[in-house]
């Protein structure tokens, strides 16, 4: 009689040495964001994330305290970079047509409906770029400014979150940046009328 073959063992899966805490947060914050860009945000897991990378599940707990401390980091990156990329062309509000802007929203309002705390995701968008855009704009307040850039977040965040539903098409966005662009130039004088410039 023979004994039966047991089937082979399965290969181990490489997992990293130890890797220093600044390191794994930057390779778990990268992976994440590459997975969000192109999967549904529901499958971007912290198993998927750490196999990714070839780190221990455990990490994300250890670096970030949960999923959603991992995808806070995430909403940061994605805002700094940005600002990186357009801060230099603030007054074309390209920053809100730009694709991590869009993700970014996306990912907040997603983290919001599962039930996360929208002011953990702060992104001081506004407290960012208030100032060189006042400076840009030339004698006008901050009052206007803000007032200004608080209709640009909000339209441009509905558009991130909306514009599927709505099916615009590109002429049409062009359009209406144009129109803010126009709008835009009337500020002073609409200050003055709201008796903003004092």
């Amino acid at each position: 009689m023979t004994t039966p073959k047991k089937p082979p063992l399965p290969k181990a899966r490489k997992v990293r040495g130890i890797v220093p805490s600044a390191e794994a947060q930057k390779l778990l914050i990268d992976a994440a964001t590459e997975m969000l860009r192109v999967l549904p945000f529901d499958q971007v897991t912290a198993r998927a994330i750490t196999k990714k990378v070839g780190l221990s599940l455990p990490t994300i707990s250890n670096n970030f305290g949960s999923m959603a401390g991992l995808f806070n980091e995430v909403t940061i990156k994605l805002r700094n970079d940005v600002l990186a990329r357009t801060l230099g062309k603030i007054l074309d509000q390209s920053m809100f047509l730009d694709p991590d802007f869009i993700l970014r929203t996306r990912l907040v309002a997603w983290l919001t409906l599962e039930g996360e705390n929208p002011s953990q995701f702060s992104n001081q968008l506004l407290e960012n770029i208030a100032p060189q855009f006042q400076t840009a704009l030339g004698g006008v307040s901050m009052r206007t400014t803000t007032a200004w850039l608080t209709l640009i977040i909000f339209m441009a965040e509905g558009y991130a979150l909306f514009s599927e539903v709505h099916e615009h098409p590109p002429a049409q966005i062009t359009d209406s940046l144009t129109l803010f662009t126009e709008l835009r130039k009337q500020l002073q004088k609409s200050e003055q009328t709201l008796g903003w410039n004092n």
